[in-house]
């Protein structure tokens, strides 16, 4: 029998709350994911055993205040406060307080608690708020894993990381099947396919917190600048490009709609042209990824393999330390961890 991966969470939101609802599915079903079994271990095989958050609206409420709808493992965990570094906008909190403990009350917080890994779920644009978060998670002695957008995998940061036996995985979730992926895999099989990209561009539009936080135009360019870099490496020449949230749109909730128009060149430079739409769901776009990610972690930290983590942060990441190719990076990871 394995031994439980347990993981402590920060930022109690909607991909937090899809994922809590995700492990409770999963017990008896395998519909919808994308590994099922990785590295030997299923969603079984992971168990949370601590949720931070800043919103004092949910601060000392238990998870099934807000997960009402959904009864899991993990709903009588109550939520604990987290670290505050940044100024952060009115609408994070619902109340407009916020409540939060020292960087030292949280570490003392972890090193009890002892997860193996704490995740990052936090908004958009909190860069001090990620780098403290990674700086705890070093020190009470567990792995990181930032989905956010705040660069904190740096190579010095890593080798601190590693000089502990631990990992550090990010930066930037890449969703499953999210404008990124999905912009990325359309690039490289029109590249494979003899076709020349000139000219592209992606513009999103969604409907949840972390969309409204991206609005500040220093987040917005960071992010876009992020998406441009990480669609261009699929194509061998530079071209045109621009990818990144575009607006806010309150209606369309934990949606996201992608908006995609490219323009390449085929024989006697005959015009192709794609223009095109897609809608997800962010939070659950976002899922199996992460616990792919965490499993595999688990994995190579087992065999003290700790520079599988390029291959993992490759893999789910649009700002990861070692980019490749969105075809490559896959086939890698299920290379490393599906056998």
């Amino acid at each position: 029998m394995t031994d439980k991966i347990k993981i402590a969470i920060v930022g109690m939101g909607n991909v937090a709350s899809t994922l809590l609802k995700g492990l409770e599915f999963y017990k008896n079903s395998t519909e919808g994911l994308w590994h099922p079994k990785l590295g030997g271990l299923s969603l079984n095989d992971i168990t949370i055993v601590a949720v931070y958050d800043i919103d004092s609206s949910k601060v000392g409420e238990k998870i099934r205040q807000n997960i009402p709808d959904y009864k899991t493992d993990f709903s009588d965990l109550l939520i604990q406060p987290g670290i505050l570094e940044d100024i952060v906008s009115p609408h994070i909190s619902q109340n407009g307080q916020i409540k939060s403990v020292s960087y030292d009350e949280f570490v003392n917080s972890l090193k009890k608690i002892k997860p193996e890994f704490l995740i990052n779920l936090i908004s958009s644009g909190m860069e001090k708020s990620s780098e403290k978060y990674a700086n705890a998670a070093l020190e009470a002695g567990c792995s990181f894993f930032n989905a956010t957008s705040a660069k904190t995998v740096t190579e010095q940061a890593r080798k601190e990381f590693h000089s502990k036996g631990l990992m550090m995985l990010g930066d930037d979730l890449m969703s499953q099947f999210g404008g990124t992926a999905f912009h990325r895999g359309m690039i490289e099989f029109m590249t494979i396919r003899g076709i020349k990209i000139q000219k592209a561009y992606q513009l999103d539009v969604g409907g949840n917190q972390d969309t409204k936080n991206t609005m500040v135009e220093e987040i917005r360019e960071r992010k876009r600048q992020i998406k441009t870099e990480s669609i261009a490496i699929e194509a061998p020449q530079p071209f045109m490009s621009t990818a990144g949230t575009t607006e806010y749109a309150e209606q369309l909730g934990d949606s996201r709609v992608s908006y995609y128009w490219m323009e390449a060149k085929g024989f006697l430079n005959s015009i192709v042209e794609m223009d095109l739409s897609l809608r997800t769901n962010d939070s659950s776009n976002g899922c199996n990824v992460i616990l792919d990610s965490i499993r595999a972690a688990k994995r190579a930290l087992s065999k003290n393999d700790l520079a599988k983590a390029d291959i993992i942060s490759s893999y789910a990441f649009k700002n990861p330390p070692k980019k490749m190719h969105i075809r490559e990076c896959i086939k890698a990871f299920e290379d490393a961890f599906l056998n």
